[in-house]
């Protein structure tokens, strides 16, 4: 009976978040233009000064000043091209973008598989390998026809940058769909969109090909690890423990910057050896582990798996537990790669992250599991 008056209040507050998200863009927008124009005035106003001055010392100031004068407004006039844009891109502009349009549709046909029971391996691989493709390797290929599939901004980004950086456009929109793609489905974002999901997933199925034996996930010790470091990254970041030193300015860096395995699929070559040793590392640890253990950077390390976790608790679909049919052969829980299974057969209140792998739903030799309500 609880549960009943808790969920439509938390899915009301979820609705609310979501529509709040294009409004912070606008008001980020608005001030971001705001303070852009009052540089630009303030430049103007030097500028005028400086042409006062120039007016009360007379033609006899020399050649050489007006000269000095032309190179200062030449290098003013170019500075802003070397400067990073203002992030005034329209939210809903980037919200249909070609990348995050093709995220949600991706999402909502694999929950309508899902819901049908039409998902299986054979129809998960493409899903799989599309997922890898469009967000992982296409924006390294050159070609105009995925330009608009660049990594930037990664899940992680989105997720950590506005913490330290302020909400920008890109980040809020990418957060929307990952958002709306977590609460109508079973973690559809991660299971059937995010790259590093994606291939992990796939590593999977090829060492169970191999009858390579993988470890099933802790989530005690998995969600253990995965708050700590997010925990770490509130604190080094935060109090710009981590940082560097930007036009003379201290700036804090993400923890996450040094454990990021998205990065790992921008293909160009980093300056030094250490540098590309941080760029890649992070994504050849985690397929390396994915062999041995099932999805291990979504489990230990990726913040958006801790923050989806927390949002699939009330999603709209998940896999749930036919009444009264169920003699707890325990078949389901064993075949499954993930410790969800376990608790959703004990109706727990946390359930661990579920990936809609269907392996427990077409597993079970009784059908008493099902993607529903």
């Amino acid at each position: 009976m609880l549960s009943k008056k808790i969920y439509p209040a938390v899915y009301l507050l979820l609705i609310a978040i979501f529509l709040s998200l294009p409004i912070l863009a606008l008001a980020r927008e608005q001030q971001e233009t705001r303070l852009a124009a009052a540089r630009e005035s303030e430049g103007e106003l030097g500028q005028q000064s400086t042409e006062s001055k120039n007016q009360e010392i007379g033609p006899g100031a020399g050649k050489g000043q007006g000269q000095r004068q032309g190179l200062r407004q030449g290098q003013g006039q170019q500075r802003p091209a070397n400067q990073q844009p203002l992030p005034t891109q329209n939210f809903f502009r980037f919200l249909f973008s070609s990348k995050l349009i093709t995220m949600l549709v991706i999402g909502l046909v694999a929950l309508v598989l899902l819901l049908t029971g039409k998902m299986d391996n054979r129809t998960r691989i493409p899903f799989l390998v599309v997922a890898t493709f469009l967000y992982g390797v296409s924006a390294n290929l050159g070609l105009k026809l995925f330009s608009g599939f660049s990594m930037h901004p990664s899940p992680i980004c989105a997720i950590t940058k506005p913490l330290l950086y302020g909400l920008r456009t890109p980040m809020l929109a990418t957060l929307a769909v990952i958002l709306f793609l977590t609460i109508i489905g079973p973690k559809l974002f991660c299971s059937y969109v995010c790259p590093v999901g994606a291939i992990q997933e796939l590593i999977a199925m090829l060492a169970d090909k191999l009858k390579i034996r993988r470890r099933k996930p802790s989530f005690r010790l998995s969600q253990t690890v995965r708050v700590l470091i997010f925990l770490a990254f509130i604190a080094f970041s935060w109090t710009a423990i981590i940082h560097t030193i930007y036009q003379g300015q201290v700036r804090a860096l993400s923890l996450y910057d040094y454990i990021n395995a998205f990065e790992g699929f921008k293909w160009n070559l980093q300056p030094t050896l250490l540098d590309n040793l941080f760029h890649f590392l992070p994504l050849i640890l985690t397929l390396a582990f994915a062999f041995f253990t099932y999805r291990p950077y979504c489990y230990y390390v990726c913040p958006v798996g801790l923050f989806t976790n927390v949002l699939e608790q009330v999603a709209i679909f998940r896999v749930v537990k036919k009444k009264d049919g169920c003699n707890d052969c325990q078949v389901c829980v064993d075949r499954s790669p993930c410790p969800a299974v376990a608790e959703i057969l004990k109706d727990a209140v946390l359930v661990p992250d579920c990936f809609s792998c269907t392996v427990c739903t077409r597993g079970c030799p009784r059908s008493q599991l099902k993607f529903g309500r």
